[in-house]
């Protein structure tokens, strides 16, 4: 049976606040967004199998490979491509083994997609943006035959991790089961030879090193929802700023931008305040191709007056929803649904600063 929020008081005194936490093990650093008034669009050039090369390019930022955060839920498993073959089982017509060519050889789907820790916290990097390849679940389903039985999709990896999405889910035609990352097969770090990507989920939704689908009746409980980490892991409102950032400021004109993200429903604008939400203005936004991929913003504070500011942002969703002010909840508000707190940031600003 998975934990309730009335027993989070009985898992913190078994000392679990560390594994939560471990959820997202490493943090690397965030791509700086150009403080000029409209940043150059990235261009990425993405080699494919083959003679193929192609370039895409964006208008907010591609996070390097190397840069981006990672997660893991143990060791990272060695899988030998080889031997390694996907395995589609349970509520289906003809189960499934893929092989790593085979899967090569289906139809491709190219797409840009921001990934975000469950455990990132207000204004954290636990969250990054890449281009990926892979191919579109639903085709593997169709390919199988999945039956009108199945309720959840479980999915499980080399290194042991297990979770589960609805079908329904799965079939989105953005969920897509990824083998290559920003132009380059995909790393072993990041789930080679194949990891999950789903749209509107954090990153606990979308394991790496993925070795069988099961499609079941009824409901699965994964390894950190068993935790109390939430079942549905749907992506909280996030705004974050990367400049100015906290200290003294001359008198003079200042840039504040960031990034925001936000799950299926879309980020309608984002809001900056100076001082500390008692009044906001709307930021200029510079959108990804979909409401998957993260969106810088920037708001430029013409005339901020001598001495101490609090700056603020928050997203407002197209279902009107706003991100709140921090309210002090467990593991920095994150646990167990993602935080959707506004990050602040103190500045002064004073003569010779």
């Amino acid at each position: 049976m998975p934990w309730r929020r009335r027993d989070v008081l009985r898992w913190l005194a078994g000392g679990a606040i560390g594994a939560a936490a471990a959820a997202c093990a490493r943090r690397l650093p965030s791509p700086e967004i150009s403080p000029e008034a409209t940043p150059p669009p990235t261009r990425i050039p993405v080699w494919l199998p083959g003679p193929e090369r192609w370039e895409i390019a964006s208008p907010v930022p591609i996070t390097p490979t190397r840069e981006f955060f990672e997660v893991k839920y143990s060791t990272i498993p060695r899988v030998d491509v080889e031997t390694w073959a996907l395995e589609i089982t349970g509520e289906v017509e003809r189960p499934l083994r893929l092989t790593y060519p085979e899967l090569l050889a289906m139809p491709a789907v190219i797409e840009m997609r921001t990934l975000e820790c469950i455990s990132n916290p207000v204004g954290g990097d636990l969250i990054g943006n890449a281009v990926w390849k892979g191919v579109r679940m639903a085709d593997l389903l169709a390919m199988a035959g999945a039956r009108a039985t199945a309720q959840e999709v479980v999915l499980h990896a080399a290194d042991g991790y297990h979770t589960s999405i609805p079908v329904e889910l799965a079939r989105d035609p953005h969920s897509l089961l990824a083998y290559m990352m920003n132009g380059e097969v995909l790393p072993l770090e990041h789930g080679f030879p194949l990891r999950a990507l789903w749209p509107g989920r954090y990153g606990m939704k979308q394991p790496k090193w993925i070795t069988r689908i099961e499609l079941i009746r009824g409901e699965h409980i994964g390894y950190w929802e068993a935790q109390g980490w939430s079942k549905e892991a749907i992506i909280q409102p996030n705004s974050r700023i990367d400049a100015p950032r906290p200290g003294m400021l001359p008198p003079q004109p200042v840039e504040i931008y960031g990034i925001a993200f936000s799950g299926p429903v879309g980020i309608e604008r984002v809001e900056v305040s100076t001082d500390d939400g008692r009044t906001w203005m709307e930021a200029e936004l510079i959108r990804g191709p979909t409401p998957y991929v993260w969106t810088v913003w920037r708001y430029r504070w013409e005339r901020p007056e001598e001495g101490e500011h609090v700056l603020r942002a928050r997203v407002v969703q197209r279902d009107g929803r706003t991100q709140p002010r921090g309210r002090g909840r467990l593991l920095g508000g994150t646990f167990p649904d993602g935080t959707d707190e506004q990050h602040a940031v103190r500045v002064v600003i004073q003569r010779g600063g």
